[in-house]
């Protein structure tokens, strides 16, 4: 009894604190998984030594991340990056290999210096092309230690926004001086991302959607290897989600997206109360220097083979923010860009990048190990 209660507070935690990090603008500051994180490891220090069930937090993070995989899938339009031009191929599929490429050439630089190289190869290589999401799945997959999801989620806070302030201010320009110029659709106000008004029905359903989908990714892993295997099992509930995506009523489907991305809250609040303090300190500067190298050499060489490619500037720099940040900043770079047309390729690409991340963190992992 004490362990469903305490799975049900682990649930209902990040709400409050969404809450409140919203009322006193501290969301300004800091992402919400970083909150939940650090919140995660505060209530850490602070409980007794037998006040945690960390069976029950085990099972928190391990129901959060089989359901908020397929949520996020299962609303993504992936056919509209099929449907996109030339160059939006062309540049999606090079910063898909550079940070590939990026992340073995700094498992072998690095090497020596952790235990934890292809781990935090994977799941730079999954966050770099799709998102946080993607990190989440792949630390899951592997079986990646909780403190060092944790310090990488703050180096990649870091260094992203170093490089998300490039991309709001100089980036455009920058961008543009170096490429070729873009066809433009000039934006006569900036663009906001939609919210579509979902309610409790329709989380519902989205949830029970993904509870069949989590049900179909165990059976793949028990029909593959007779058992539930980590990695199989975040293979299975990826690719069940994708197929949801691509059903007819999946247009219909409501608020799954922002489940999805709630429950992710919930599997950073459960990593923070099994984690490490003294092992997150120690392990930060070198991650932090790892995730630098990483993330600016990746850009640097997109930017090359953009230019090889003959790829437009706007088509570059939109490809970055969607492989980097995911769908959810497309709209804020495309307003500072002030170009409309590359709004729907880019979260083509965002979604995309959501897609695929995983499945390349967890084969770089298996590669590099």
């Amino acid at each position: 009894m004490a362990t469903a209660l305490q799975v049900l507070v682990l649930f209902l935690i990040p709400w409050g604190l969404v809450y409140v990090s919203k009322a006193t603008r501290l969301e300004k500051i800091l992402s919400p998984v970083i909150l939940c994180y650090g919140l995660g490891l505060l209530l850490f220090q602070m409980l007794p030594e037998n006040g945690l069930d960390h069976e029950g937090v085990n099972i928190t993070s391990q129901i959060s991340i089989a359901l908020a995989l397929p949520l996020i899938m299962m609303t993504s339009d992936f056919g509209s990056l099929i449907r996109s031009g030339r160059n939006t191929l062309v540049s999606f599929a090079s910063a898909i290999l550079v940070v590939c490429g990026v992340c073995v050439l700094g498992a072998f630089l690095f090497e020596g210096k952790s235990d934890n190289i292809p781990e935090m190869s994977a799941m730079l290589a999954g966050v770099y092309s799709g998102g946080t999401p993607n990190m989440a799945a792949i630390k899951q997959a592997i079986g990646a230690d909780a403190t060092l999801f944790g310090v990488m989620n703050i180096a990649d806070i870091l260094m992203s926004g170093i490089f998300f302030i490039f991309l709001t201010t100089i980036g455009p320009k920058v961008y543009r001086f170096l490429l070729p110029a873009s066809a433009q659709e000039e934006l006569k106000e900036p663009i906001e991302q939609k919210k579509e008004s979902f309610g409790i029905k329709d989380i519902l359903v989205s949830i029970g959607l993904a509870i069949l989908c989590a049900a179909l990714a165990a059976g793949f892993s028990y029909v593959v290897i007779g058992g539930i295997h980590d990695g199989l099992f975040v293979i299975g509930a990826t690719i069940f989600g994708i197929i949801v995506s691509f059903l007819p009523f999946a247009g219909k489907i409501k608020g799954a997206y922002e489940t999805g991305d709630y429950l992710l809250l919930v599997f950073s609040l459960a990593l923070g109360l099994m984690s490490d303090f003294a092992k997150l300190a120690e392990a930060g500067m070198l991650v932090l220097g790892f995730t630098a190298f990483v993330l600016f050499v990746s850009v640097i060489l997109h930017l090359i083979l953009c230019r090889i490619f003959k790829v437009d500037a706007d088509t570059a720099l939109i490809t970055s923010t969607a492989c980097i940040f995911g769908p959810v900043f497309i709209g804020q770079v495309v307003s500072v860009m002030g170009n409309r047309k590359v709004l729907v390729p880019g979260m083509a690409m965002g979604v995309a990048g959501l897609a695929i991340g995983s499945f390349l963190g967890m084969g770089l992992y298996w590669i590099l190990s």
